[in-house]
């Protein structure tokens, strides 16, 4: 009798700190995010919750991996990683792929290790403009970053939806006319922009 008691203690407890340990928001994730240099705070806070599904996603929950950064096999060689069903896209069709997935111990492990990411894979992502930023993901040293033929939409979607939560109004559009100014945008990503922000 003593033992299930003590066994159902353990398992409401496990579950405590399970719950506990991963809860994140914006502006939680947003406060981390301003600490880490050589990244765009608010672009990687917009692409993180759409990775994690505002972190909520079990890849989050379980390795606090906030922007679904693959483990090659250079990394799984000493570090540790986890093996997980995610959605991929080719052609406009999306399918379950098996990966292997990079795992830290905290959401600051997460940032430091995803700032060296961008700074030696994508470093044509602008940390002084968000959509430059988004750009950037698209030029990557391998690539894209994401299979997701939406993916650009659904970071302009996410960022109009959290800048009244993280940003000043009106910031999104200055940073439009901006990114515009420099070249960091293609027309199509341009269309996509406006037609976010117009609705």
């Amino acid at each position: 009798m003593r033992a299930g008691f003590l066994g159902a203690v353990a398992v409401a407890v496990a579950l405590f700190l399970c719950s506990s340990s991963w809860a994140m928001d914006a502006p939680a994730f947003y406060s981390l995010a301003k600490k880490q240099a050589g990244i765009n705070a608010f672009a990687v806070t917009v692409q993180s919750a759409v990775e994690t599904g505002n972190w909520t996603s079990p890849l989050w929950r379980n390795t606090y991996n906030g922007a679904g950064l693959k483990a090659p096999p250079s990394w799984r060689a000493s570090k540790p990683y986890v093996e997980f069903v995610s959605p991929e896209s080719k052609d406009g069709v999306y399918y379950k792929k098996s990966s292997y997935f990079r795992k830290y111990e905290s959401p600051q492990a997460f940032l430091k290790d995803y700032a060296v990411k961008i700074k030696q894979d994508y470093p044509r992502c602008t940390p002084d403009n968000v959509w430059g930023y988004f750009a950037g993901l698209y030029k990557g040293r391998l690539g894209k970053w994401a299979t997701d033929h939406r993916y650009f939409e659904l970071l302009a979607r996410k960022a109009v939806q959290l800048e009244p939560v993280l940003l000043t109004q009106g910031h999104l559009k200055r940073s439009l006319s901006y990114a515009i100014d420099k070249y960091y945008l293609e027309q199509w990503q341009i269309d996509i922009i406006k037609a976010v922000m117009d609705k």
